[in-house]
């Protein structure tokens, strides 16, 4: 293994010396390798890689080239191998942005994400209200990993888009940036029409964390709707705080046997003494299967 990793380490290292039309050809020969799925190529694959990284600013132009590709072994390999390279990647990886081509674009926004270099956020921010519903995603779901702050007023506004692959990478987004003045927005995003929004928006609230309990304890007094109110009182029990267990208390002793399974759930993932306090009551008179399953879980572990 270690004459592998010298031999093309050693071959990559001849770039020095090369002519421009030299390193390209040095730069295909080791992405052959970087992708390849050939058995004979197998101990070469991670060598060739750090070999392209070493490189660094002279392989991004080729590498860019190749961004146009459709094989996601090779979009994998390029990811990966620009997350080596780091900054000196990234005015390329802007540029491409760009692009004519959809393909080249895409991944461009993708691997920006994954470098999360605060050098491509002014690059992202122009691509957030593209006319291509894949590239307003790529370009939140990238400046989300990134994790600037500039980058808070364009995802509140993804929040609402039309396309709900953007609505869902801008809740995904805002919970990497934890500001707080997004936490009514993501309230709002639990009545979303598609799942992963609701989803995500809770997870979002969860990762917040202290702003969002307020705003949640309203929720859960003055329900929206039936799938708002679940994901409120399931986010309540992920921020666990004891503030919740007044109205939890309320919950599990409602008429609707799902609110008082996740009240279940949630109390007990409160843990403290007045949280177990009202289990065990409910436990005495409660009748539905799923709701005794829930408190058994938490009360008898």
């Amino acid at each position: 293994m270690k004459l592998v990793v010298i031999t093309v380490l050693v071959a990559s290292s001849a770039f020095a010396q090369a002519p421009a039309d030299s390193i390209n050809h040095i730069v295909d020969s080791l992405f052959v390798r970087a992708s390849s799925i050939s058995v004979y190529y197998g101990d070469l694959v991670q060598p060739a890689k750090q070999s392209l990284s070493l490189m660094g600013e002279s392989a991004v132009p080729r590498l860019i080239e190749k961004m146009t590709t459709q094989d996601a072994r090779e979009m994998q390999t390029l990811e990966d191998v620009f997350k080596l390279i780091g900054h000196p990647a990234v005015p390329g990886l802007v540029d491409a942005l760009g692009s004519n081509d959809v393909y080249r674009r895409r991944l461009a926004a993708r691997i920006l994400g994954e470098v999360a270099d605060t050098a491509s956020v002014d690059g992202l921010l122009r691509f957030t209200k593209d006319s291509d519903f894949r590239m307003r995603a790529g370009a939140i779901s990238a400046l989300g990993k990134v994790a600037d702050s500039r980058a808070v007023a364009p995802a509140l506004v993804a929040l609402d888009d039309s396309d709900y692959l953007v609505r869902t990478a801008a809740a995904v987004a805002l919970s990497n940036l934890k500001n707080p003045g997004t936490v009514p927005a993501l309230i709002r995003a639990l009545s979303d029409p598609y799942y992963g929004v609701r989803y995500s928006a809770a997870a979002a609230l969860a990762n917040i964390g202290a702003p969002s309990i307020e705003p949640l304890l309203n929720a859960l007094r003055k329900p929206v709707d039936s799938i708002a109110y679940y994901l409120s009182i399931e986010v309540s029990g992920d921020l666990s705080d004891s503030r919740f267990v007044g109205p939890l208390s309320v919950i599990i002793n409602s008429n609707d046997f799902c609110a008082r399974a996740l009240a279940a759930e949630a109390l007990g993932k409160i843990g403290t003494k007045p949280a177990f306090d009202a289990l065990r009551k409910r436990y005495e008179i409660e009748t539905h299967p799923l709701v005794i399953s829930k408190i058994e879980a938490v009360v008898l572990k």
